[in-house]
């Protein structure tokens, strides 16, 4: 049933719900089910779909994520942090060989961000598809979208640090400044 839930409620067939022996269920049971993608056997009750849903388009699982401290001992094993924060934080300080391509620019001199337009194409000149990727932020979220992006481009790799330069800093972990 928790499939379910991802499907628009217009999308999903309508249902003919009997219950046992062909008889027909109350109308207030079959208006609960048809939220339900068949088939649907419950107690005896069965669900047929007069129609097959649309196909709809296949889902990525979303970035995995780890804390500070697995990130780091990924970095000992060889993966490479990728800094998705703008150019000014990154130089404030950021985890020792961390390579820096924003996800976001600042808009003139206001707190406004956009996406950078070429940080796939930044991404992919610096690294291989293949490459095992640690992504961070300041605070979590950036990674998380660059992490997203990065793997419907095809990286295969790549793993968000949850909680970013700030939980770096709070664990103690090593930091350069620019």
């Amino acid at each position: 049933m928790a499939a379910a839930a991802a499907f628009a409620p217009s999308l999903l067939p309508r249902l003919q719900i009997t219950a046992s022996k062909g008889r027909r269920l109350p109308p207030s049971i079959q208006k609960a089910f048809r939220h339900v993608l068949p088939p649907l056997s419950y107690y005896g009750t069965t669900a047929k779909a007069e129609s097959q849903p649309p196909s709809l388009p296949q889902q990525r699982p979303p970035p995995r994520s780890v804390a500070v401290r697995t990130a780091y001992e990924l970095l000992g094993a060889g993966h490479m942090y990728l800094d998705v924060r703008t150019s000014e934080e990154f130089d404030a300080g950021h985890p020792t060989g961390a390579v820096n391509i924003p996800y976001l620019l600042r808009k003139g001199a206001g707190t406004l961000m956009s996406k950078n337009p070429k940080f796939l194409d930044d991404v992919s000149s610096k690294f291989e598809k293949e490459d095992e990727i640690v992504i961070g932020c300041q605070s979590g979220r950036r990674s998380l979208m660059a992490a997203a992006d990065m793997q419907s481009a095809g990286f295969t790799r790549v793993i968000d640090v949850a909680g970013g330069y700030i939980s770096w800093l709070e664990n103690g972990l090593p930091t350069t400044i620019k």
